[in-house]
C-alpha cells in the first residue's frame, strides 16, 4: 500500500506536501525561487512531495513521455522502432499549420544535424532525443506520435499535470502561451511507469531505463549522489528553468523515483547545485539516515 505523507510547510519543516503548492503561513519567510519535488519508494510505494502539483514549463523533461508513447505504440503493433524515417528540419505550428525550422543554436548537442536528408530508425532518433536531448529528434518523433495520443497515455498512467502539446521552438505557440508543462507529481508518475507500468512490455520498460541511463547531461541528480549509484534520468533546461527526473538505483536499498523542478534561478549552475543538495538529502532519507523533519527545503534553496 502506498503511503503519502502530508506535512505543514513551516520554514523548518520539510518534506514534502502533495497538492498544497502556494499554501504558506504568514510568518514563513518568502523563498525567492520555486521548486517542485516528488519522491516515490518503488518498493513500498511511499510518496513524499513538496509543491508537487505546481505547474512548470516542462522543458526537455517532456521527451520522456514521447519515448514512453513510442514504446507503447510498438507494443501494440502500431509502430516498428527499427523502421527508418527521414531526418528533416521542417515542422508545422500547432497554431496555424505554418512551417518552421529549428535553429541549430537551440540545441545542446548537434548530433542529429549531420544526418539531415538521410534516413534513420525510430530507435536511433529516439535515443538521441533522450541521451543528447535532441530537439530536432523530438519534433520529428512528435509528428508520428501526435500530442493527443501522448495526452491519452498520460491520463492512463495518472500523470497529473503533464501536458505535451507541441514540439520545440514553435514560436507562434509559445507567444500565445501554449507550452508543454509538467508537475513534479506528474513526472514522478511518468518515471514510475517507465519502471513498472502494465501498459508496456517488460522488455520495453528495461529498454527505456537503459536509454535513460545513457544520459549525457549529469549535472543535477547524479552530482548529488555517490558515484556508485546508478541513475536513469532526463533533464530539462531553458531560461530560468532547470529540471531533472530520475530513477535511482542505490546498491543497498530499493530503487526510487526522484523529481526536482526549479524556476527562477538566473543561471543553471546555481539551480543544479540546489538540486544536487536536495537529492543528496533525499537519498540519505531513503536509506534511513535522516528523518523527514531533518530536511529543510527553504534552507536548501539558498545560494551558497
Amino acid at each position: 500500500m502506498k503511503k503519502i505523507w502530508f506535512v505543514s510547510l513551516h520554514f523548518v519543516v520539510v518534506l514534502f506536501l502533495i497538492s498544497c503548492s502556494g499554501l504558506k503561513k504568514a510568518d514563513e519567510p518568502t523563498v525567492p525561487h520555486e521548486v517542485g519535488i516528488a519522491y516515490m519508494n518503488l518498493e513500498t510505494g511511499e510518496i513524499l512531495a513538496y509543491n508537487a502539483h505546481e505547474l512548470f514549463h516542462a522543458a526537455s523533461t517532456m521527451k520522456t513521455p514521447i519515448m514512453f508513447q513510442l514504446f507503447k505504440m510498438r507494443d501494440k503493433g502500431i509502430l516498428d522502432l527499427t523502421s527508418e524515417i527521414p531526418v528533416r528540419n521542417q515542422f508545422t505550428s500547432i497554431v496555424d499549420g505554418s512551417l518552421f525550422s529549428l535553429p541549430i543554436a537551440s540545441e545542446k548537442d548537434e548530433i542529429l544535424y549531420p544526418h539531415l536528408d538521410q534516413n534513420l530508425s525510430f530507435y536511433d532518433i529516439m535515443e538521441k532525443m533522450i541521451t543528447h536531448s535532441s530537439n530536432l529528434a523530438t519534433n520529428i518523433l512528435m509528428e508520428y506520435t501526435g500530442a493527443d495520443s501522448i495526452g491519452a497515455t498520460m491520463r492512463l498512467i495518472e500523470a497529473d499535470g503533464v501536458l505535451v502539446m507541441r514540439g520545440v521552438e514553435d514560436l507562434k505557440a509559445y507567444n500565445l502561451g501554449l507550452n508543454n508543462v509538467t508537475s513534479a507529481y506528474g513526472m514522478m508518475k511518468v518515471m514510475e511507469a517507465v519502471y513498472n507500468s502494465e501498459f508496456v512490455a517488460d522488455s520495453s520498460r528495461q529498454e527505456m531505463q537503459d536509454i535513460l541511463k545513457r544520459q549525457h547531461f549529469n549535472t543535477m541528480i547524479p552530482a548529488g549522489l555517490p558515484k556508485d549509484v546508478v541513475v536513469a534520468h532526463k533533464t530539462g533546461s531553458i531560461t530560468r528553468i532547470a529540471h531533472d527526473a530520475a530513477l535511482v538505483y542505490p546498491p543497498d536499498s530499493a530503487p526510487f523515483v526522484l523529481v526536482i523542478l526549479t524556476r527562477g534561478w538566473d543561471d543553471h549552475a546555481s539551480a543544479q547545485k540546489v538540486g544536487a543538495r536536495i537529492y543528496s538529502k533525499v537519498y540519505d532519507y531513503h536509506r534511513g539516515l535522516l528523518q523527514r523533519t531533518d530536511i529543510a527545503i527553504p534552507d536548501l534553496l539558498k545560494d551558497n
